[in-house]
């Protein structure tokens, strides 16, 4: 039985990691030096995603919901805005990308570009999936919470380069439950609610 929710877990994964291929994200910045602008191009074909343009301090300066299956152009005009750095995010079901843009007096530059995979969760008669791609190997801890944010399970995986997690709520008193993911620095959060 568990050698057939591995097999079954892992062919979840590939069907979602190939999906997210096959619809990449077309996310290009392109700085325009002498008018201080940024054009920013997104593909969408996945899901919806969050645009944000955040300043150093986590001040959020404009965000935008992106519908899926759309193409969707936004130019920046950075001319008013103070000499530091900022950061361009696009957040969608799977995946987490920044950009980080200095401005100055004369120009935009942009520094760096990061991105995080985010977990993904399936529910099905009972049972919640968890699928994580882990890169870095990072340790990756699990943690549920009942609706009085008790700890109802926990678990911690070390050097794995894929995550795959089944939790059986089947036999669960019912009420609400959080299932936390916590890998390096970020951590993420799943509501279940169980009738």
């Amino acid at each position: 039985m568990k050698r057939i929710m591995k097999i079954t877990l892992s062919i979840t994964f590939l069907l979602i990691s190939a999906l997210g291929m096959a619809n990449e994200m077309d996310l290009r910045i392109i700085s325009e030096k002498e008018s201080k602008t940024l054009l920013f191009k997104y593909d969408n074909s996945t899901t919806d995603a969050e645009l944000r343009f955040i300043d150093v301090e986590g001040n959020v300066i404009f965000t935008e919901s992106l519908e899926d299956n759309a193409e969707y152009t936004k130019k920046f005009n950075l001319s008013t805005l103070a000499s530091g750095i900022y950061f361009l995010q696009v957040e969608d079901a799977i995946k987490e990308t920044a950009f980080t843009i200095t401005v100055d007096d004369t120009n935009v530059a942009i520094r760096n570009k990061s991105e995080k995979n985010k977990p993904v969760f399936r529910e099905k008669e009972g049972m919640v999936f968890l699928n994580l791609l882990n890169l870095d190997k990072e340790e990756v801890a699990m943690t549920i919470y009942d609706g009085n944010n008790r700890t109802v399970s926990k678990e911690i995986v070390e050097n794995r380069t894929i995550v795959e997690k089944a939790f059986n709520f089947t036999n669960a008193h019912k009420g609400h439950y959080t299932i936390k993911v916590k890998k390096g620095n970020a951590t993420y959060y799943e509501s279940i609610a169980i009738d």
